[in-house]
């Protein structure tokens, strides 16, 4: 099951991100148009790669895309009941070994 996180240029100068899981996309966040960031998740990156910082190469507007995501899919998941990022599949793997 592959999750990815992609941008659409929605409006001008607006960039609108989304998160895609069990083919489902989810509205995650939208920010002001940088090509930079367009380059980067402009055609989908996986969600292991969407976080790691040293795929940046030292673009601060791919940084600071980076660090908006982990809290908007924190909340894609709980709106949602889907399980993205590793540390919640864990939990909630955790949490149905200890309930049983």
């Amino acid at each position: 099951m592959k999750k990815k996180v992609y941008c659409l240029t929605t409006d001008k100068a607006v960039q609108s991100f989304y998160v895609e899981v069990c083919g489902k996309s989810h509205y995650l966040f939208s920010q002001r148009f940088r090509q930079g960031v367009k380059e980067y998740f402009g055609k989908g990156v996986d969600i292991d790669m969407a976080l790691d910082f040293s795929r940046a190469k030292n673009d601060t507007a791919v940084i600071n895309t980076m660090r908006k995501l982990p809290s908007r899919i924190k909340y894609v998941e709980k709106e949602y009941g889907i399980e993205v990022l590793r540390q919640t599949a864990r939990r909630n793997a955790n949490s149905k070994r200890h309930a049983a």
